[in-house]
């Protein structure tokens, strides 16, 4: 019997080193699909710099977008849970119009402005 403890060492994770993304990385027609889709939620434009700003960490503005280590999917990587916020919930995707009102209705809902949503997304790379 071994006379000292022995204990297993796993290698610690190492966290993501993560970097912003520009806003200029969202293409110009989902930009404008984002204007759109803000009119429609009678969201003020005002909140136009943060939604986008979300919206380039979260997908880079690449409609459709897909997350293989979960159900994030689309502009602002709604999960399955939040794919009904979508006006017609998962068919929306593939749609930047519809996936952006998906995006601000998650955004207002959760966080009230497209600001507080940005903060807490800066502190935790995710919102």
């Amino acid at each position: 019997m071994p006379t000292s403890a022995h204990h297993l060492h796993y290698p610690k994770k190492r966290a993501t080193q993560w970097t912003e993304k520009p806003s200029s990385i969202v293409p110009i027609d989902v930009q404008f699909a984002l204007w759109e889709a803000m009119k429609l939620e009678a969201v003020p434009l005002t909140q136009f710099d943060d939604l986008l700003w979300i919206m380039a960490q979260e997908s880079a503005g690449v409609v459709n977008a897909r997350n293989p280590r979960s159900t994030a999917r689309g502009l602002y990587q709604l999960l399955r849970i939040q794919y009904p916020l979508n006006p017609k919930g998962e068919k929306s995707f593939g749609d930047a119009i519809e996936e952006c009102q998906g995006g601000i209705r998650y955004v207002m809902g959760r966080y009230h402005t497209a600001a507080r949503a940005r903060a807490f997304w800066t502190a935790h790379h995710r919102y």
